[in-house]
């Protein structure tokens, strides 16, 4: 895989085993798919399936056109918040196929009118024979280009363009935007059709003060990021993938009223069933399955504990039912 990795707020260079920059401009002809992939759903699937059918019929090299940090974010000044972290997004671009993927500097790029974008960096940076985007596209300085507009630009040059048309579920389009209403509403089961597997992040893991262990369910505790989607308060039925196994649990999101001190921001603390191992300072994967119920604050630790117990029992139920 070659990667042109952006430093950006969430992952460095050092994260990343094999990092390799992709060269502009490209001697060789390319097939491109570009668009944001924030949460890479189903229909973010098509266009990854798209460009590798193309690219094996016309045996030229397939790259996503991608970006690091997600240009709505950047535009709206951090009032749209991220699906899927950097580490993720190529985990699951390279799952669904892309075997080249290349991270642009959103910034860099976002003056260029949309005539600059198409001719200096697709046709003469990325030598495009074909362009693959979504019907939903947007490029160029204020967003100015869609689908249609950059057709059109490339068309103009002999290079063709295919835009994909949008994925229903339930009569609807489905987009990155459907999905970060249902995750902030607690609905990740509805989320999980949308993407095609359960919504999760993962975090590092942070030393906390070790009260969940204090009650007889020691927990790994996980800060979301100020620029990523925070799931709706409350506890959830989980899967956690952790030294390589993966583990059900449950997890609470939220502040902790019952335990916090003020100005504790949200977490996820979360309960592995049967795990009795130290997760400190490594990553972890957690998958929202289901939401059991909302965050409460108890009147003890003692009530705390009871629901705990309570909550493992509807954990278990659920994951029973599958």
């Amino acid at each position: 895989m070659d990667i042109c990795l952006r430093e950006n707020k969430e992952v460095q260079k050092s994260d990343m085993n094999i990092i390799t920059d992709i060269n502009l401009p490209i001697l060789n002809k390319t097939i491109v798919s570009i668009g944001n992939f924030d949460g890479v759903h189903i229909g973010h699937r098509l266009l990854i399936k798209t460009l590798a059918e193309l690219s094996e019929k016309k045996h030229l090299e397939g790259i996503v056109f991608t970006f690091a940090e997600n240009p709505k974010n950047i535009l709206t000044g951090g009032v749209v918040k991220y699906l899927t972290g950097t580490e993720d997004k190529l985990r699951f671009l390279t799952e669904y196929g892309a075997k080249n993927i290349y991270f642009a500097d959103f910034e860099e790029l976002c003056g260029l009118s949309p005539q600059e974008f198409a001719e200096n960096i697709l046709i003469k940076g990325f030598n495009a024979d074909t362009v693959v985007c979504g019907f939903d596209f947007r490029f160029g300085k204020g967003r100015s280009g869609d689908a249609e507009n950059l057709k059109a630009l490339l068309g103009g040059h002999g290079v063709d363009c295919i835009i994909v048309p949008a994925v229903y579920s339930e009569g609807q389009p489905v987009g990155s935007t459907e999905i970060r209403r249902l995750i902030g509403e607690g609905d990740v089961e509805k989320a999980e059709l949308l993407l095609g597997r359960p919504y999760g992040f993962t975090l590092p893991v942070l030393v906390g003060r070790q009260i969940g262990r204090g009650l007889g369910f020691p927990t790994i505790n996980q800060r979301f990021p100020e620029y990523r989607v925070i799931p709706a308060y409350g506890v959830y039925a989980v899967l956690c993938e952790a030294e390589g196994e993966e583990y059900r649990g449950i997890a609470n999101i939220g502040t902790r009223p019952t335990v916090s001190k003020e100005g504790d921001g949200p977490l996820c603390e979360t309960h592995l069933f049967g795990f009795n191992g130290n997760l400190y300072n490594h990553t972890v994967r957690v998958k929202l399955k289901k939401r059991l119920r909302q965050e409460k604050k108890f009147s003890s630790l003692e009530e705390l504990k009871s629901q705990i117990n309570k909550d493992i029992v509807a954990a278990d139920a659920y994951f029973a039912g599958q």
